[in-house]
């Protein structure tokens, strides 16, 4: 069985898609791609994760528009390999996040929304089409994230090893499997922002679209003013289970940080030094509170390529912190892998969501399921 996977998290980089083998319940990654957004794209969907700048009109139009780029990200992906629409069995797509309100926020009822039709891709592709995975979880108590866990679980427990899996997308989050662990005793949750601070005021102070390689950090020095500041975030104190996104380290919400905090009186590298150390304070945090007891550390996503990240975590815990690659995996293909495994588990009838991690009430199968058409041209 092939399939692939589609992401577009909240760092707005683009579309990650994976192309995955699938036999006997292992998935292994054949290829893996990403489609960078233009940056007038990028801008058109940051501009309506806003309340105060979101327009209807533009949201339903960024629906379709997702969903063509999610069918070039597929395209982009099968070029050069031996495969073509008809060699897919399905598409699993996370789709875009514009709105997450786990919570009775201003008396709304917990919801969430992800855009990016599925209807546009297996109508294009003629691929059966998997989406909308948060909302089942939700509707049974849970906060609909953070959803990798079960893949994690799946693809890495073992009898040998209690290990902690750390991704640092523009959210970063946990994962613990302690060893020989069942289902009910994984642990996870969101830990706050991973690179969503980090990638906006390089952009705005450097001109940049994130900190390769953690050079401008590594450059820098730490503002303790600012950092114990910071170190207040009301999300990195609250007990998990618990989940974040764009909905709290918005635009708006930086900007209005920075203007309270007076950035501008300081050294940009140093402002980025700093809001790099709050990312790394904001997991380890995590893992001496809650964890403790651990015997290897993997990152994954495009924190691990940020080398300041990953020296400080060494120092912090004291421990050997690995990259996915270390260990035959691709920490870029992570989260596309992850919705593959979703949605097989969909079209198995089977339970996707991790209880302990979303905090539901009960498992349920995820997802919603576009058919496809019988004709697989392109067009």
């Amino acid at each position: 069985m092939k399939a692939i996977g589609l992401m577009s998290g909240t760092s707005l980089d683009g579309v990650d898609a994976s192309l995955v083998n699938i036999e006997n319940e292992k998935f292994t990654l054949i290829k893996f791609v990403t489609l960078p957004y233009e940056e007038d794209f990028k801008k058109k969907i940051m501009h309506n994760l806003s309340d105060e700048t979101a327009k209807l009109s533009e949201i339903c139009s960024l629906n379709f528009e997702l969903g063509y780029q999610f069918v070039a990200a597929i395209d982009l992906l099968l070029e050069g390999t031996p495969y073509q629409y008809e060699d897919i069995d399905f598409v699993a797509s996370h789709g875009q996040t514009i709105w997450h309100n786990p919570h009775h926020q201003a008396g709304l009822v917990p919801s969430t929304l992800q855009i990016g039709d599925a209807s546009v891709i297996a109508n294009k592709t003629g691929i059966k089409t998997i989406s909308n995975f948060r909302t089942a979880d939700m509707v049974v108590g849970g906060e609909g994230a953070p959803l990798v866990p079960m893949s994690e679980y799946m693809l890495f427990h073992n009898d040998e090893k209690n290990m902690l899996l750390q991704n640092i997308g523009g959210i970063s989050n946990l994962t613990y499997l302690p060893k020989g662990c069942s289902i009910d005793e994984v642990i996870a949750f969101d830990c706050g922002p991973g690179n969503v601070m980090i990638d906006y005021f390089t952009s705005k102070y450097f001109q940049k679209p994130y900190d390769d390689g953690g050079k401008i950090a590594l450059s820098g020095k730490v503002i303790k003013a600012i950092f114990d500041e910071l170190k207040k975030d009301d999300f990195i104190m609250k007990k998990p289970p618990k989940s974040t996104g764009r909905e709290k380290y918005s635009a708006k919400n930086m900007e209005k940080l920075a203007e309270e905090l007076h950035f501008n009186d300081y050294c940009p590298t140093d402002i980025i030094t700093t809001i790099t150390e709050f990312t790394v304070y904001s997991i380890c945090y995590h893992y001496q509170k809650y964890i403790k007891n651990f015997d290897e550390v993997i990152v994954s996503g495009g924190g691990s390529h940020n080398n300041y990240i990953i020296k400080r975590m060494q120092e912090i815990l004291n421990c050997k912190v690995l990259r996915q690659e270390d260990i035959g995996f691709s920490s870029d293909a992570k989260e596309a892998v992850a919705f593959v495994v979703l949605g097989y588990l969909t079209l198995q009838g089977k339970p996707g969501n991790v209880c302990s991690a979303t905090g539901a009430k009960k498992p349920v199968i995820l997802g919603s399921i576009t058919p496809s058409r019988k004709s697989h041209v392109k067009g």
